[in-house]
């Protein structure tokens, strides 16, 4: 019952600032941050919302959920700027020693969540991130997964799941914020994983549906279609776009591993001014604007080289001669009759 909400007590700082970037979904939303706030306080966490230019009935739900305290923190954002720039307003406005990123379809269903997260975590090293496993079989999947009394925790080689993330400042002093140039729908989760494993960091999981329960979809595909956004071209050009050039998922990989680009990337959107309604004011950065310019020949010049290597890629002689086998059997190997 909403009736039942604690919140920590006033004027006691934050342990954590679980930052919960919207975009519409408004039943997921609101069940997503009236279930968190039914979760104990004994360690504080504020909840702080980012709203990415919603429908106005969402808009005006959230203010209300403000209002009573529900939400520690409303910031509207006057478009829809991605998931990486939303995330950061909120990581940037409530400074804690940990930060969460949880997406507005995840429902906390574990009551004392953040202490056993915290004592879990305390099995692995200090500077590394954590987040939910999809399943147990993910969570065993790789060495160096410990048995501890919170439960496994689990190792991740690539990169974890953002729905429902932990990271400590003591990480994002050395690896910054999400990377805010993949768009409305990007791989900042993925580029995170990318800058830890560079960085040396280790990544930790957790086992999700132990904790929280994935909220459905509802209207997200009508809203994102009617916003002509393409989630699955959106994902898979982050690789390897259409024309065969590195995505750019891809592409700082690329950099992130060569050593020629920062594991600390500029931001990209500013923040100007936050007013009395929660409405946000933000601008590109004028710095990076001048480092895109800069970089454009360059990546053109990169881009042109991954092409010309993918239209030149030829099987090895090994897998040459299977393949030649194989169709020589059906009379369509190289040397047929045409």
């Amino acid at each position: 019952m909403e009736q039942d909400f604690q919140s920590h007590p006033s004027g006691v700082a934050p342990v954590c600032n679980v930052t919960i970037p919207v975009f519409n979904r408004p039943r997921a939303t609101r069940e997503t941050i009236l279930a968190l706030r039914r979760t104990s306080q004994e360690i504080p966490f504020d909840i702080t919302v980012v709203d990415n230019g919603s429908d106005p009935a969402l808009v005006e739900s959230l203010l209300a959920l403000r209002e009573r305290g529900v939400i520690d923190h409303l910031f509207l954002l006057p478009r829809n700027m991605g998931v990486a720039c939303a995330a950061n307003v909120g990581w940037e406005m409530v400074p804690a020693p940990v930060y969460m990123k949880l997406d507005n379809d995840t429902a906390m269903r574990r009551t004392r969540w953040l202490p056993v997260l915290l004592a879990l975590w305390r099995h692995g090293r200090p500077q590394s991130n954590l987040g939910g496993a999809f399943n147990l079989d993910m969570l065993r999947r790789h060495p160096g997964a410990v048995n501890t009394p919170e439960g496994v925790l689990g190792v991740c080689p690539d990169n974890l799941p953002g729905q429902a993330v932990l990271i400590p400042k003591a990480v994002s002093d050395e690896l910054g914020f999400w990377n805010e140039e993949y768009g409305v729908y990007g791989g900042e989760d993925g580029d995170y994983g990318l800058r830890m494993t560079c960085a040396g960091f280790p990544q930790y999981y957790y086992h999700g549906p132990d904790y929280f329960e994935n909220l459905p979809e509802e209207d997200a595909q009508a809203t994102y279609a009617a916003r002509g956004i393409d989630k699955r071209r959106l994902h898979r050009e982050l690789v390897v776009t259409d024309n065969l050039l590195p995505g750019k998922l891809f592409l700082n990989k690329i950099l992130y591993a060569s050593g020629v680009r920062s594991l600390k990337p500029m931001r990209r959107y500013e923040i100007l001014d936050v007013a009395d309604d929660c409405r946000v004011t933000v601008a590109e950065r004028k710095e990076y604007r001048e480092l895109r310019r800069d970089m454009a020949p360059h990546l053109a010049a990169v881009n042109r080289r991954f092409r010309e290597h993918i239209m030149s890629f030829r099987p090895d002689p090994a897998a040459a001669q299977a393949l030649r086998a194989s169709l020589a059997r059906h009379g369509q190997d190289g040397g047929a009759t045409r």
